[in-house]
């Protein structure tokens, strides 16, 4: 199970990511700040497709046992006033939060038992 502490990792590592690429999405390289992510950090010869958990049981198949999910980041939602502020945010978005979204690859799966 991940800890409190896994999660701050995983998000200050995405922030990093997010902001070296932000110029390409500014730059309109990438529509988004999370395909710019999966295309130069997580894309490679061997994972190709990404989707979330659910998105993957839909399709009729299951997450190999051990697998680590890759992180993006998950639509944002926007804070209600007995939300304690998050530590992280940035000025810009202080009534928004975005929260982790956890997605695995096309080599993390097998199709499942009929």
């Amino acid at each position: 199970m991940e800890t409190k502490t896994d999660h701050k990792e995983k998000r200050e590592a995405l922030r990093e990511m997010s902001k070296q690429v932000k110029p390409l999405v500014q730059s309109e390289q990438f529509d988004t700040v999370n395909e710019a992510v999966i295309e130069l950090f997580y894309r490679d010869e061997d994972n190709e497709e990404f989707n979330t958990l659910q998105e993957w049981n839909k399709k009729g198949f299951k997450v190999k046992k051990g697998s680590k999910a890759f992180v993006v980041w998950g639509s944002p939602r926007k804070l209600k006033a007995t939300d304690p502020a998050p530590d992280d945010t940035e000025e810009t978005n202080k009534d928004k939060f975005y929260p982790l979204c956890y997605l695995f690859s096309n080599a993390q799966v097998e199709r499942r038992a009929a």
